[in-house]
């Protein structure tokens, strides 16, 4: 095994999930338009379907395993053979979830008339879940392998984009784009299979015993998590198909592309910790919860302006990435825009907090609560208001999930964070301003984003420094002290 982990950095790990996860942005706006363009609202729309069906067994086969295979090996990366008995018992059990997740999608496109249209697609797009399961990629992140995550990232959705181009041209081509939207995640597992062999010598492999029992009780609750998250998240669109119409699908599925690429690039820079969080809490506690609270700030000033930017921005990112054919979407991203807040401070609570702390029962019981409330409104409102309900029920179940969730953590001393409120808020303030300004005079899309996005980031930067002036100048004093040092050392 290589000693890799005791060099790792949360840094460098965050700036490079971070660059992963603008390529997750920037291969979507290549790919994005054009599939949306090509296909058509209709077409999209059974394809976004199709997606959703294959989301419920692709949850029953994670089974919330990978948040606690992070979790559980991180804390014993040091122990060579406890890893081993770790790895084997976490592989066979997803094993297992993943026969009986193939074996319910199996049932339902055979029994259920209304999928018989969609099956050619649902089992391409299920491709997915197996290979995630054979490539357990749940080991690089407890070793917080993040280089090898993000070239391996790079190089396979590479592939994909270029056999976009090839394999789609019309809008008959729903099977080619299935298969394309899939390949990059399997090529990147295939590859998986062999970096963790040769770089870890870790080689996963079933291993049925009673060992397997002690870890049932905590994905069980995680599980049960990953299924309510499902049902909030998912049963939108579903939901949506029975009661509106494919275009109606294809709106929502635009603006929730926009709204999961803004929480997923935040996120980016903080699901590095997770590992680093659990593997302290089993040493040193102290230094854990000093990092709880430096990322609650960091999460604070970075979801205001983002929410606010999301809002003002809503309707020329759908015209310059989907056409005016999908402008109808930008109304159910002005809400999800919103719903942005406290879907960024429940992921923290959630899966920076609690999931470390072993909480997960709590967990479970903050999703079942929010799913609940979130599929109940969906079956009153979704007939009426179609994609704007759909929206609005995600937002109300984020509001629900994050404040059952801060309940739950309020043992946890977080301190400061009226600070970063402020300058968030005020921050926000020039950004709606500066962007109402540019929407009334600049109507090409790409443009008014270009100036929207750039103007804000400057405004909000000024109002950072006027708040945190102190701690930017300590950082950049440090930062130059440390390159002049090792500039000294390499002399």
């Amino acid at each position: 095994m290589t000693e890799m982990k005791k060099h790792k950095s949360v840094k460098a790990n965050a700036v490079l999930s971070v660059i992963k996860q603008l390529f997750s942005i920037i291969f979507p706006m290549i790919t994005f338009p054009y599939a949306t363009r090509i296909l058509g609202a209709t077409n999209y729309g059974k394809y976004t379907f199709s997606v959703s069906i294959v989301n419920y067994i692709s949850y029953i086969a994670a089974a919330g395993i990978l948040r606690y295979a992070v979790r559980e090996c991180a804390r014993v990366r040091e122990d060579r053979k406890k890893l081993n008995s770790l790895v084997n018992e976490i592989f066979t059990i997803n094993v297992s979830t993943t026969v009986v997740a193939y074996v319910v999608l199996f049932v339902i496109v055979t029994f259920i008339p209304m999928l018989r249209e969609y099956s050619l697609w649902i089992m391409i797009i299920s491709l997915s879940v197996i290979f995630t399961t054979l490539g357990t990629d749940w080991i690089n992140s407890a070793f917080e392998d993040y280089f090898y995550i993000t070239i391996r990232y790079v190089l396979s959705q590479t592939a994909a984009v270029l056999l976009l181009f090839i394999l789609v041209r019309s809008s008959d081509d729903i099977s080619q784009y299935a298969f394309v939207s899939v390949f990059g995640g399997v090529l990147a597992n295939i590859l998986n299979i062999f970096h963790i062999r040769k770089q870890l010598g870790i080689y996963p492999k079933l291993a049925y015993s009673h060992a397997l029992i002690k870890h049932i009780r905590p994905i069980f609750y995680l599980f049960a998590c990953t299924i309510a998250t499902f049902i909030y998240i998912n049963s939108d669109v579903t939901i949506l198909r029975i009661y509106a119409s494919d275009a109606s699908v294809g709106y929502y599925g635009v603006s929730t592309q926009f709204y999961q690429l803004v929480k997923q690039l935040i996120n980016a820079a903080f699901i590095v910790v997770i590992p680093r969080i659990s593997n302290e809490l089993a040493n040193d506690k102290i230094k854990a919860f000093e990092r709880y609270n430096n990322i609650l700030i960091i999460t604070i000033l970075l979801l205001i302006p983002c929410s606010v930017g999301l809002f003002m921005i809503r309707r020329n990112l759908v015209l310059l990435f989907s056409g005016s054919e999908y402008v109808q979407a930008s109304s159910s991203l002005a809400i999800l825009a919103i719903a942005l807040i406290p879907a960024m401070l429940a992921n923290f609570f959630i899966n920076i907090v609690m999931i470390p702390l072993k909480l997960e029962k709590q967990v479970m019981i903050a999703t079942v609560v929010s799913a609940l409330i979130n599929i109940g409104l969906n079956f009153v409102l979704i007939p009426i208001y179609a994609e704007n309900a759909a929206a609005f029920t995600t937002l109300l179940a984020e509001i629900t999930m994050v404040v059952i969730a801060a309940v739950c953590c309020k043992s946890i001393k977080l301190c400061g964070i009226r600070k970063p409120i402020i300058a968030g808020v005020v921050g926000g303030i020039p950004i709606l301003l500066i962007c109402f300004f540019i929407n009334r005079f600049i109507y090409n899309p790409f443009i008014n984003i270009v100036l929207c996005v750039l103007s804000s980031a400057l405004a909000y930067g000024i109002v950072l420094f006027m708040f945190y002036r102190k701690d930017i100048v300590t950082v950049i004093r440090k930062t130059r002290a440390g390159i002049q040092s090792r500039k000294k050392v390499h002399n």
